[in-house]
């Protein structure tokens, strides 16, 4: 990162951890009035992120940076048939994340109050009225937070019972125009044969090139070859390709916690803040974070600015957390196919509402208009469950 190294061991804010949603806090917190404060960022310095993707009705900070954009969306049932949507008046954006972290610390580096340390983060405690971050090339002192985005979430990769959204992806360039760009493929389930959640995202940016991306909700983790033989039977099966008709241009997987944050609410008086995973930014039901991400670290600024309040972090609202929960335990047993849960949805739907509710933005008389048109018994089964789950805690 192109900032100058630490010149004190003492700041006012320091960020443990320099990734999405560290640099999302520091750059908006750079805009501030707050931006003449000292803050220090400390990461070890590896990036797995390589695409962000996200939908908004309105215009965001970042479109600009979006290397494709569509107004319609595929979905590929498992039936099979599928629907072209026309998702106005959102659009669905990709952004390159090296493009985006690249303009962020070009934001960045114009403030001289920011500073960088490229080290590992061993800890985090408390001294006196400010905090300590402890790490490989010494420790540091926050007279006023510690912003963690490094903290682990609560999720056990080997328990079944842990839903978890893990994929690998593949961005391809082909020797000949093959791709059909007007249209992303949100969900495409003719690749679902079981009643674990399974499909196929497809962006195509060019005529030449598409990123795919063969996704799982389910707890069980598969070996990296599982993803890579799905893809390569995939771009045979509805594109004609061998391979050698394509380039492999990047190579991108990972694994995302499907779980409700466990934690208590963090307050914006709090010495030490989770955000990011840890603190609770991803949509536990879809596993998207970029525009949520953006949202809460504004309005997190926008609080500090305001000085030291018992205000929440991230809103809650337990209506919202209800239906996550009830939504995961449907997918978690498996009574139903998961590529029948969406099927639901879309085809009983409007795809701007279902955009709105994954985004949280529905009142709860469409939640329940939105509700009512999936498979009735699983869920019921499902809710009960969440209500007996709540009671004997």
């Amino acid at each position: 990162m192109q900032l100058p190294g630490p010149a004190y061991r003492e700041y006012d804010f320091i960020l443990a951890g320099g990734g999405m949603a560290g640099l999302s806090f520091a750059y908006y917190l750079s805009q501030s009035s707050l931006s003449n404060q000292r803050i220090l960022i400390v990461d070890r310095g590896i990036r797995r992120e390589q695409t962000f993707c996200y939908w908004s009705d309105e215009p965001s900070e970042f479109d600009f940076l979006a290397e494709k954009s569509w107004d319609s969306l595929y979905f590929h049932s498992a039936r099979p048939s599928s629907l072209e949507l026309s998702i106005a008046p959102h659009s669905y954006r990709k952004i390159n994340a090296a493009d985006w972290f690249s303009h962020i610390e070009s934001e960045l580096s114009k403030k001289p109050s920011i500073h960088y340390l490229k080290a590992e983060i061993q800890s985090i405690g408390f001294q006196g009225e400010g905090s300590t971050l402890l790490t490989s090339e010494g420790s540091f002192y926050a007279t006023k937070k510690i912003i963690d985005s490094f903290s682990p979430f609560p999720c056990e990769l080997e328990n079944p019972k842990h839903l978890k959204q893990h994929f690998l992806g593949w961005e391809v360039e082909c020797n000949f125009n093959n791709f059909q760009t007007d249209s992303a493929h949100l969900f495409d389930f003719r690749v679902a044969f079981g009643n674990e959640c399974e499909f196929m995202y497809v962006l195509p940016t060019t005529p030449r090139k598409a990123l795919f991306e063969y996704t799982f909700f389910s707890g069980t983790l598969r070996e990296p070859e599982f993803y890579r033989d799905k893809i390569k039977s995939y771009l045979f099966a509805y594109y004609g390709l061998m391979e050698d008709d394509y380039l492999l241009k990047e190579e991108e997987c990972g694994v995302i916690p499907m779980r409700n944050n466990p934690n208590k609410p963090e307050n914006l008086y709090q010495k030490h803040l989770k955000i990011g995973t840890s603190g609770g930014f991803v949509k536990s039901t879809t596993g998207y974070s970029f525009y949520r991400t953006q949202k809460f670290c504004r309005d997190l600024v926008a609080g500090l600015e305001k000085g030291p309040s018992a205000s929440l972090v991230i809103p809650v609202n337990p209506w919202k957390i209800w239906l996550d929960e009830v939504f995961l335990q449907v997918l978690i047993d498996q009574k139903i196919a998961g590529s029948k849960v969406f099927e639901s949805l879309f085809y009983h739907n409007k795809p701007a509402l279902l955009l709105k509710f994954l985004q949280e933005e529905t009142s709860w008389k469409e939640d329940l208009r939105l509700m009512w048109s999936v498979p009735t018994f699983p869920f019921i089964r499902a809710a009960i469950k969440t209500i007996y789950r709540s009671k004997i805690k």
